[in-house]
């Protein structure tokens, strides 16, 4: 028996297999990353003043550890993934003491 494809509520074909990216980065590239992300997809979530810790020296916003990170969470279509965290890891590559990381999952459902 063949399967049916997903379709839309309005009949046509379901929709674009979407993925999540959530970036983690240091606040001094804060305008660079977002530059990026806007290029590359059609909005984002920003949090900013998060604190951490990691492989790197500590961001807590204290005044021992006073730097702290910015995260910025986009859903984005699966197939433009790839370029937007080639670029960020482009950034990451540009300055290697200021810290960024992407993780990215996909997308299962966007209600």
């Amino acid at each position: 028996m063949a399967q049916k494809k997903k379709t839309s509520p309005g009949g046509g074909p379901g929709p674009a297999a979407m993925s999540l990216l959530f970036i983690v980065y240091s606040n001094a590239v804060d305008e660079e990353i977002t530059e990026i992300v806007l290029r590359h997809s059609g909005g984002y979530t920003k949090f900013t003043g998060v604190f951490g810790e990691g492989t790197r020296e500590p961001h807590l916003g204290t005044h021992i550890w006073p730097s702290m990170n910015n995260c910025i969470m986009t859903a984005i279509d699966a197939g433009q993934k790839r370029a937007l965290a080639d670029e960020v890891l482009y950034l990451k590559e540009k300055f290697p003491g200021v810290g960024i990381n992407v993780f990215a999952t996909r997308l299962e459902e966007r209600l």
